[in-house]
């Protein structure tokens, strides 16, 4: 039984080691990721001399190449001076990619706005919802042909749409497939806008409103209008969802 005790006694401080060893050896791992997504999300706004990114920005340059080479670990405030940096040169990069490796990784801001197909925002408030917004975007245009997507620009469609929604459809040939259906109704001019589409006179349309007290004027409709297409509506996502 002493036997036994002493063979207990000896072997726990190895495991003990042995544990710390493993540890030392996880963390300087996760530094080593960290720093290569460091350098690549430099890299892409166009700093391939870590001095020069730092002259730009102001950063002390021990501090940038002792988180480049993972000697120190990279901080919360030092993830947000770096995101701070990208998003000055329209480089879109979440501070959680850069500790962890998760959510979104460094992408230009004209490619997130090529990738939603419309105007981006003047704000990168919601950022992370607009990209999770755009990829569902994305799937749904290859999986349907003709389809268009458009953002809510007002509330004359209350409550069933509300200004800043992102709404998605599949053009109707002919046109009068959509009538009597909420669309997305694509104009002479090119402009977009959401509607209940109905018959109007000679070849024209008449595009109605749900909630007239929401837009300028109150009409309740646009009557005998030319259009381009017609969407019906059968995506819909909003920022508060």
């Amino acid at each position: 039984m002493f036997v036994t005790y002493f063979l207990l006694n000896v072997s726990q401080p190895h495991r003990i080691v042995e544990r710390g060893i493993e540890r030392r050896n996880g963390i300087m791992n996760d530094r080593k990721k960290t720093a290569e997504r460091i350098k690549a999300a430099r890299s892409l706004a166009g700093f391939a001399e870590r001095k020069a990114f730092c002259s730009n920005f102001d950063l002390p340059l021990a501090t940038l190449e002792a988180w480049e080479r993972g000697k120190n670990p990279l901080t919360l405030k030092g993830a947000k001076r770096i995101v701070d940096a990208l998003r000055s040169v329209n480089v879109y990069c979440s501070q959680q990619w850069l500790m962890e490796g998760k959510g979104f990784s460094p992408r230009p801001l004209e490619e997130i706005s090529l990738e939603l197909d419309m105007a981006f925002p003047n704000t990168l408030r919601s950022l992370e919802e607009n990209l999770k917004i755009a990829k569902e975007l994305s799937t749904f245009k290859t999986l349907n042909e003709g389809a268009i997507v458009t953002i809510v620009t007002d509330s004359g469609m209350s409550p069933f749409f509300e200004e800043g929604d992102y709404v998605g459809g599949i053009k109707k040939i002919p046109i009068a497939k959509a009538l009597d259906k909420k669309c997305i109704v694509e104009l002479l001019n090119g402009a977009r806008i959401v509607r209940i589409l109905t018959q109007g006179q000679n070849n024209t349309y008449t595009l109605e409103k749900t909630n007239p007290a929401g837009c300028s004027g109150h009409e309740e409709s646009e009557k005998n209008i030319e259009i381009l297409s017609a969407a019906p509506i059968i995506w819909h996502r909003s920022f508060s969802q």
